[in-house]
């Protein structure tokens, strides 16, 4: 029997007595292993965020010091590999029917996935900063537009509010959920979850609000006289250095007045007692004023009227806010903020999903459980909105385009 033959009745016996067969790795069958994958690496990165932030919470609440860390995507590289062997058996005498009875083969295939990615403190990242800043009002007003439960936003992202009409903030930092509140945090939390009912009924909203008049702004006359000539003024002979002058002397006086520089459009009246200032030659005047600065808040829905100005909270300081909120409470009895627990644990699974399962000083803490319907009584529970929520922030604060709050003061 020459070569050929052989060779065909060898591929036969492989045909005939092989003991695996491989599906077809056609486009289908790709495209479903690279779901797969991503579904389960996405769900990986989710959980990893949700643990730091659930662990940093628990970390608040027993005073110990929060640290976070960078999580980089988590990436797979698959390798396939197909390998094949065969036994081939002897000739039998005589030039048999099926010489190769007696042989054997058999492919397997092989698929592997590593996984790649990389844990950092926060602080290798220069952009870290943005944890410990104030989040601007934007962000909280994008979410606010976006329809999110507004209970969750308020308490979540404000640090102190100033109510209408007054001139010292109430800052929301926990001791009003404690067992014995002072009478000044009782009234303002009665006051603020007041604003909160009105802003899910649709009548309070959010947003930037109005810049004060000049007549609100406590405004007396400066002697731009005294300050062009006096303080320093252009001199023909000094080579226009005198402009640049201006400006530094202009930021001088703001800082040791704490008060800013207006030019005013009218001419106004000075304060009664005070030596009358004239006008320029415009007919204008440089009045020295109270600062202010862009402010946010809440607004009647129908007249826009002031109601509260707010100032917002940096994301560390919400972990501390929800620390503090545990540690007011128990886990048999959450603390109550609103007729809603912004974070509550379990110390067992019970027969509830949970979003995650973390260990903390020697303990095991379930949280967030998936509950179902809205019948539920007594407080709703929205630990799985608020761990949403930072998830996001904590995401977009490893991004360069996070929105961080400038300086600014509360009235």
């Amino acid at each position: 029997m020459d070569v050929m033959k052989v060779a065909a009745l060898a591929l036969g016996a492989l045909c005939m007595q092989g003991c695996a067969i491989v599906s077809d790795l056609g486009a289908t069958g790709l495209a479903e292993n690279i779901e797969d994958n991503a579904a389960t690496l996405n769900e990986a990165h989710t959980r990893a965020m949700t643990a730091i932030i659930a662990i940093n919470v628990l970390r608040a609440r027993d005073r110990w010091p929060t640290n976070y860390t960078t999580l980089s995507g988590i990436k797979s590289n698959p390798t396939l590999s197909l390998n094949g062997s065969a036994s081939l058996g002897p000739l039998g005498l005589g030039n048999a029917p099926m010489p190769f009875a007696g042989s054997s083969a058999s492919i397997s295939r092989n698929e592997v996935a590593n996984a790649e990615y990389s844990v950092n403190p926060f602080s290798n990242n220069d952009r870290t900063q943005g944890l410990l800043k104030p989040i601007q009002p934007e962000m909280l007003e994008s979410y606010w537009l976006a329809g999110w439960p507004r209970e969750t936003l308020m308490w979540l992202f404000v640090d102190a509010v100033t109510f209408a009409g007054e001139s010292q903030p109430w800052y929301i930092d926990g001791d009003e959920f404690s067992s014995a509140p002072s009478a000044s945090d009782a009234a303002n939390l009665r006051r603020y979850v007041a604003v909160i009912n009105a802003a899910k009924r649709g009548d309070v909203v959010f947003g930037q609000m109005p810049s004060p008049t000049l007549d609100e702004r406590n405004c007396t006359p400066y002697d731009p006289v005294y300050l062009r000539e006096t303080l320093g003024g252009a001199n023909p002979t000094d080579g226009g250095r005198g402009a640049g002058n201006m400006s530094d002397t202009i930021r001088t006086v703001e800082v040791l007045t704490g008060r800013q520089l207006v030019l005013a459009d009218d001419t106004r009246a000075s304060v009664p007692g005070q030596v009358v200032i004239a006008p320029d030659r415009f007919n204008r005047r440089l009045l020295l004023c109270d600062p202010v600065g862009p402010a946010w808040g809440f607004m009647d829905a129908q007249s826009g009227r002031p109601l509260a100005m707010v100032r917002t909270r940096s994301f560390d300081d919400m972990i501390y806010f929800l620390g503090e909120t545990l540690r007011n409470g128990t886990q048999e009895s959450p603390t109550v903020a609103g007729n809603v627990i912004l974070f509550q644990t379990y110390a067992d699974r019970a027969d509830r999903s949970f979003a995650v399962r973390v260990e903390h000083a020697n303990s095991v803490y379930f949280i967030a459980p998936q509950m179902t319907g809205d019948d539920v009584d007594g407080p709703k529970d929205v630990t799985g909105n608020v761990l949403s929520l930072l998830n996001q922030l904590y995401l977009l604060a490893q991004s360069d385009e996070f929105l961080r709050a400038p300086e600014s003061r509360l009235r």
